[in-house]
């Protein structure tokens, strides 16, 4: 039996990944709704202040919206938090510095459960920042949510974010965070495709800058 229930499991962490489009933060956010509606659980909404595309609010693609505490270092979460605990939901997890792993770790301890969403690969196909090491520890089940790759007449599985720079895949040896339409000289946009419609022109060369050298 798991262990884990759909409300609340205090001193816990928890991670939902997935593409653009798969629902990520609507289940955050219905988690949230859940534990104020019912279970009467303080709930506190955060997202790195670099995503600006909504403010500072956490919107899903069916409507639901919550405001939520933007940071931009992750040790604010614990200057801003009460010592009431409660359901600590963080989107967009991607974006955050690697104080993140260890603030949710000391939060855990004070007895909160933190709900965690974010894109676990960027638009290379790598691990995407600190995912990885949030996903390691997280005590429930990894949450993964798809959506469908974008290609006309594909029906597989969008697992990957496609970085397309005015309509065409973007070159691995760009920077590995750029917010959708930040880019002022270009169109940048994102959609999810499988790994078979996924492209990143010179990911070989991108790869081989990332090898350590030969040992001597």
């Amino acid at each position: 039996m798991n262990k884990f229930n759909t409300t609340y499991n205090e001193g816990s962490i928890e991670v939902i990944v997935g593409t653009m489009f798969s629902g990520k933060s609507r289940e955050l956010l219905y988690r949230g709704t859940r534990a104020e509606r019912y279970g009467q659980i303080p709930v506190y909404y955060f997202k790195p202040s670099i995503d600006t595309r909504d403010g500072e609010y956490i919107n899903s693609r069916d409507g639901i919206t919550k405001k939520a505490s933007l940071f931009k270092q992750s040790r604010e979460l614990l200057e801003k938090l009460n010592d009431k605990p409660g359901l600590v939901l963080i989107d967009e997890a991607q974006f955050a510095d690697k104080n993140i792993v260890y603030v949710s770790q000391l939060l855990k301890r004070k007895g909160y459960n933190i709900v965690i969403s974010g894109l676990p690969n960027d638009y290379r196909g790598q691990p995407f920042g600190v995912m990885p090491e949030l996903m390691a520890l997280s005590d429930a089940p990894i949450k993964n949510i798809f959506s469908v790759c974008n290609i006309d007449g594909c029906h597989n599985d969008g697992v990957l974010p496609q970085r397309l720079r005015n309509g065409e895949p973007d070159s691995a040896l760009s920077p590995t965070i750029i917010i959708e339409g930040s880019d002022n000289k270009d169109k940048i946009e994102y959609e999810p495709r499988c790994e078979l419609h996924h492209k990143v022109p010179e990911i070989d060369k991108y790869l081989e800058k990332q090898m350590e050298p030969k040992d001597c």
